[in-house]
């Protein structure tokens, strides 16, 4: 006869030193690398079957979001001992992913559209400056681009582009190419009396349909000149910010020489104006007190008449 009492202790010390099977726990939030969602990335302590895929996940970008109806029915269909504790009980799944951005999209836009045609120095303006695109993480990027349109007279253009794989939505694009002058700029501020260099000046690029009109766009019409008013550093010119050194001051002395075929006259004046290279001012004779025009030809002297156009270095 088998006497059951002495294993009776042995075999609850057993069931006492047994682990007991972890409880599956929901994850509320996952992130994945893979095209799938697996039971492993919804519930922790899954078990043997974590990698069982159980739903394709979403696109690479995008996130989608699973109710406890359907956890419990995937719950079931593997066996795990897990149910919803209110309908509340949900899971988001995103999938990881790489953005590209609306400046790299306009970029590879901008290299099409100058396989049609020379395009120049021109930007571009997506109609939908917020639109990016979303690739897989871990990935190098690519970007396709189809269904190219061009109107060369108006600058639009449309398209369709996606990412490179094979499963990628593809997103419609449209936008207009806007043409652009290199536009000499100052890269420091200048004062009046201080005389521009060919080392202060930059380029930027400017929209066409926004300059306006009168900016100096030859960077030699700044150069030798000297700001009628304080100018700052990084903004277009006008001419009529310009003007050559003043080489005579209001008050000056200012020497005056007459030249005719058969003589040549010299006089002192006052000068009643400031004038540069060239300017035209006005003096009063110190000996008659007549007014005279005259054309500044250098520091404190100037001729009756029109000198010739002195060449600014």
């Amino acid at each position: 006869m088998i006497r059951l009492s002495g294993l009776l202790p042995i075999f609850v010390a057993a069931l006492v030193a047994a682990p007991a099977a972890a409880r599956p726990v929901l994850q509320p939030t996952v992130t994945v690398q893979a095209p799938v969602v697996r039971l492993g990335d919804i519930f922790m302590d899954a078990g043997p079957q974590a990698n069982d895929p159980v739903a394709a996940a979403p696109a690479p970008g995008q996130r989608v979001t699973y109710d406890a109806n359907w956890l419990a029915g995937i719950a079931r269909e593997h066996a795990l001992a897990w149910q919803p504790g209110s309908r509340l009980e949900v899971v988001t799944v995103e999938r990881a992913s790489q953005s590209i951005s609306s400046d790299a999209i306009g970029e590879r836009l901008l290299q099409e559209i100058s396989s049609l045609q020379p395009i120049d120095t021109a930007q571009i303006q997506l109609d939908n400056p917020g639109l990016r695109l979303f690739a897989p993480a871990g990935v190098a990027p690519t970007m396709t681009v189809d269904g190219l349109t061009f109107d060369a007279r108006s600058g639009r253009f449309s398209a369709f582009v996606a990412t490179g794989q094979s499963t990628a939505e593809r997103s419609r694009v449209s936008g207009r190419l806007f043409y652009t002058t290199q536009v000499p700029i100052l890269n420091r501020s200048v004062m009046p009396g201080e005389k521009i260099a060919q080392t202060d000046i930059n380029y930027i690029a400017m929209r066409n349909d926004r300059m306006g009109q009168g900016l100096v766009v030859d960077a030699q019409s700044l150069v030798g000149k000297t700001p009628r008013r304080p100018l700052q550093a990084m903004q277009p010119v006008r001419p009529s910010d310009l003007q050559v050194p003043i080489v005579i001051k209001k008050g000056d002395l200012v020497t005056v020489t007459l030249v005719t075929p058969t003589l040549q006259l010299t006089t002192q004046g006052k000068a009643l104006d400031d004038g540069g290279l060239g300017a035209a001012i006005r003096i009063t004779n110190t000996k008659s007190n007549r007014i005279i025009d005259v054309t500044v030809t250098g520091p404190n002297v100037a001729m009756v008449g029109t000198a010739p156009q002195p060449v600014v270095r």
